[in-house]
């Protein structure tokens, strides 16, 4: 196959690609405009209070907030489904992840950034160890995945429970949680309020400005997942891992055959998309709960949405943060519609789903078909 050739199938399969995406997101918009409408709520006002309270203002500033969580563990997803796998246990990933960064916080002796980073580091190895518990059953005795790693979730959750409920239980509260995380081992606004760069955007743009909201209300955790999303780069487009999961992805009996270590590289996947998910958890914790809560890092949503950003984005990172983006877009703004029209904001989830499902079944009709030189004969009705 020439380069000429190659250049062409890409862009040919690509165009195929955005075509799929592009039908589907029209066909959503018209499927849950006709729902709105037989609710008796005005189609356009409603994507129009959902476009306000996610996009602009305070609205685009939480939207922001949860996209930094929502692209962090979709780019964890993203090496199992590299690699071929359907990994099902980022939730358990996440919440271990953040039990055992808000325990380190909490009882590890020293100076507060010491502690955030040794916080962090458990939450990695953490997330690690419970992703590659899946990845081994497989190697070593073909379990499938997607349901050792879903199983998983459940125990994990039940002793995280029983850890917050009789270990680390804040005796001063009525809520089924720890003790406050101090501040000093939280992580920290990029320019808080009470600081030097705070005061100077609040001087310089007013206080309701967006640039201060962002800046008050976003933490470090967004410089952390954006060093995840450029190592990611690296590995999957610069590393033998990145050749080693793509390959086994597309034809795992290719790569066996030309000698890559399948179940080294399976393991190495998982572990590491674990070991995001992990950090994610303890970023949640010490960057936005400040301790740890029964029940909070499952109940957030972000998992789900991660699977579904993942399962749109086709593994491509950079795809994986605009989708992770706009759908964490539709979530806000559906909380926003569920409080000025009452429709509830399960809504979002199904705008979402509905997505992902019209995007698999590939409603465009036309695809390329290659001659034996690599070359496109015609397009033809698939």
């Amino acid at each position: 196959m020439t380069v000429a050739a190659g250049v062409v199938r890409r862009l040919r399969n690509s165009g195929a690609s955005v075509a799929d995406r592009t039908v589907a997101v029209v066909v959503t918009i018209v499927v849950t405009a006709a729902l709105f409408a037989l609710t008796g709520h005005d189609p356009i006002a409603v994507y129009r209070s959902m476009f306000q309270g996610a996009l602009v203002g305070p609205g685009l500033v939480t939207t922001v907030q949860r996209t930094v969580v929502v692209v962090g563990l979709s780019l964890g997803l993203s090496f199992a489904f590299r690699a071929g796998q359907f990994n099902l246990g980022a939730s358990g990933q996440f919440v271990l992840g953040g039990a055992a960064g808000a325990a380190v916080a909490l009882y590890c002796p020293g100076p507060g950034w010491v502690v955030v980073v040794l916080a962090l580091a458990a939450a990695t190895v953490a997330g690690a160890v419970l992703a590659a518990v899946p990845a081994v059953l497989f190697t070593g005795l073909s379990a499938p995945v997607f349901a050792t790693s879903l199983l998983l979730n459940y125990p994990v959750l039940s002793l995280t429970s029983y850890l917050i409920t009789v270990w680390l239980k804040d005796p001063s509260s009525d809520l089924e949680a720890s003790r406050p995380i101090s501040v000093d081992r939280r992580i920290p606004a990029l320019a808080p309020s009470h600081s030097g760069s705070g005061q100077f955007l609040e001087s310089v743009f007013g206080q309701r400005n967006l640039l201060t909201l962002l800046g008050s209300e976003l933490n470090w955790s967004l410089l952390v997942v954006a060093g995840i999303l450029a190592v990611v780069l690296v590995i999957e487009r610069r590393s033998a891992l990145g050749f080693e999961t793509g390959l086994i992805g597309l034809n795992p009996r290719m790569a066996a055959a030309v000698g890559i270590r399948t179940a080294r590289a399976i393991v190495l996947a998982l572990a590491l998309g674990g070991a995001i998910a992990g950090v994610m958890g303890a970023l949640v914790v010490l960057g936005s709960h400040y301790r740890l809560i029964d029940g909070a890092l499952d109940g957030t949503g972000y998992p789900i949405t991660a699977l579904l950003v993942v399962m749109l984005a086709r593994n491509s990172s950079i795809a994986v943060v605009v989708v992770g983006f706009a759908f964490t877009a539709i979530g806000v703004g559906g909380q926003e519609v569920e409080r000025d029209y009452g429709l509830s904001s399960y809504m979002s989830t199904v705008v979402q789903a509905l997505v992902v499902f019209l995007v698999s079944m590939r409603l465009t009709t036309w695809r390329p078909r290659w001659g034996r030189a690599g070359t496109p004969v015609e397009m033809v009705e698939s």
